[in-house]
This record gives C-alpha cells, structure tokens and sequence, in this order.
C-alpha cells in the first residue's frame, strides 16, 4: 500500500469511528442526527417473566387489561363498530363489536385463566404493534373428542392494530399453534420435524 493509500485509508478510517462515536473529524462532514424513537409510553412495572421494564401504549394496556379482566364489554368499547379481530393460529376472524366481545368471551369460557402479558409494544401514527406473552390451561377447548389435558401454556405472540380515530379498526394476533398444542400434550399437525 502505498504512502497516498494509507493517509486515504486513515482519514476514511478516522471519519468512520467519527461518526460511530458522534465525534467530529476536520474536513468530514457531521453525522446525521439519528432518526427519532417511535412514539412509546414508558410503564415502570415489569413483567412476571422478564426482569425489564416494558414499553407500551396506552390502547395496546387498555387492550390486555380487556383480556385479563374477562371483560368483552371493555374489548368492545375499544372497536370501531365494523373493526376485526383475527387470531390467525386459529384461522378465526370476528367483526363488529358483538363479534370481538364474543371472542373474549368464548376464550374465557374455553381455556382457563387466559393472560396477556405485554412485553413492548409501540405506535407509529394509526399503527401499533405489540409483543406479549398469552398463557392459559386447556379446559378441553382445543379437542372437542378429547378430555381436557389440564396442562398450561405459555407462547410468544405478536399483534397488530390499524387505528381509526383513535378506536381499533383492525386486530391480528399471529402465533405458533403448534408450539402451543405441544405444550399442553396434544398433536400439534400431520408432521412432525424429527427430534422435535
């Protein structure tokens, strides 16, 4: 390399680690400023499963506190009057504010103690996405030919909102069925991958 290739590789070198570390380099141009955080709301309390402090909305809190009271009503409220919920493991769709409220209400009377644990979750103008943690015990909801296993579950889940002022008009739950079933002794699809 010679004498000219090296002083380049070193100012180049030098406005790298600049910009890394928001320093300034003589001749280099300033990094940009990063971009801003998406609009979050800090909760202070963690999860029963984790040792952080979440992040999250104010709809997406009003959302599990919905689930967790076993309150269809509450869900409802937070729906546009034609709004969706989708639970895409159980290829299911309910519309309207009676549909979502028998949703909630059909969970509650099928698996016992379902919870939603928020994980983070953050808004960017009429969307927001959540991570959580739904739990429960099957009580016979997931096999109608089949006792109920009295076995619990725990799987990660992550939802999405689309927004119409300021009320849900769209709601999809995406998970793992399978690993859900498995979980609570049951079979989980016509394959298996080996060793699972």
């Amino acid at each position: 390399m010679n004498t000219t290739t090296r002083r380049s590789a070193g100012v180049f070198s030098a406005v790298v680690l600049a910009a890394v570390l928001g320093g300034a380099v003589a001749g280099a141009a300033p990094a940009p400023a990063p971009a801003p955080a998406p609009a979050s709301v800090p909760v202070s309390a963690p999860g029963a499963h984790h040792d952080h402090a979440h992040r999250s909305t104010p709809i997406a809190d009003e959302w599990a506190a919905a689930w967790n009271t076993n309150s269809p009503e509450r869900m409802a409220a937070l729906f546009t009057d034609t709004g969706s919920y989708t639970d895409h493991a159980f290829q299911a769709t309910f519309t309207g504010k009676d549909g979502v409220a028998g949703w909630v209400a059909n969970t509650h009377a099928s698996i016992e103690d379902p919870r939603v644990e928020i994980v983070d979750a953050f808004r960017s103008g009429d969307r927001v996405a959540v991570r959580w943690e739904f739990s429960g015990t099957d009580i016979g909801s997931f096999a109608e030919h089949l006792p109920p296993t009295g076995k619990s579950f725990t799987v990660p889940v992550l939802t999405h909102f689309e927004l119409k002022n300021g009320k849900i008009a769209r709601c999809e739950d995406y998970y793992n069925l399978a690993d859900l079933l498995r979980q609570v002794g049951l079979p989980s699809g016509v394959w298996t991958p080996p060793g699972a």
